[in-house]
């Protein structure tokens, strides 16, 4: 049974991969790179990617799906993890940038500081999530663990530095505004 799980899990690794490397032929992308996560729930759920070196265009789709599953409260906790995931024909490709918008340069900095080698190492996905007011911290994200319906998004990491002449540190962000040093 375990075999015929993994096997199907590959055939639609490979439908889904195809899914995203046709988005990236029509849109111009051929130089990006293409991937596929598997998702919660259903072996038809995934996350497919395709990403270049400034950014990741993604999707949240389900490759048997022909009508969207329209989640209402009170559902429970699987129809809200699962609802997201919309049928091929409606999927809704999303851009996230490796280093910020705004202030891209600084975001690479923080991005190849020794403080976040070990999350370079870890992450598949690396995309900016923000800074803080000052400019202090940049956050980022790996979209692997960017599940929607759930509430929270494990590995949060940021660098941080009080001024442009010190070096960045890393933390982790455990919650909307908690953050913890890492040593």
């Amino acid at each position: 049974m375990l075999c015929g799980y993994v096997g199907l899990q590959f055939v639609q690794r490979q439908h889904a991969l195809e899914f995203a490397r046709q988005y990236a032929d029509r849109h111009g992308l051929s130089a990006g790179r293409v991937d596929a996560q598997p998702r919660p729930v259903s072996p038809f759920n995934w996350t497919v990617f395709v990403s270049d070196e400034e950014r990741h265009r993604f999707a949240h789709i389900n490759l048997v799906r022909r009508e969207p599953r329209r989640y209402q409260p009170g559902d429970g906790f699987i129809a809200r993890v699962d609802s997201p995931y919309l049928p091929l024909e409606q999927a809704i490709w999303v851009k996230r940038s490796r280093y910020g918008e705004v202030d891209s340069a600084r975001g690479r900095e923080a991005w190849d500081s020794p403080a976040l080698g070990f999350f370079r190492w870890f992450a598949v996905e690396p995309a900016y999530d923000g800074a803080t007011e000052s400019g202090r911290c940049i956050w980022f994200v790996d979209l692997r663990f960017v599940t929607p319906g759930r509430d929270l998004t494990p590995f949060q990491y940021g660098a941080c530095r009080d001024s442009p002449q010190e070096p960045w540190h890393a933390y982790e962000r455990s919650g909307p505004s908690a953050k913890i040093l890492l040593r």
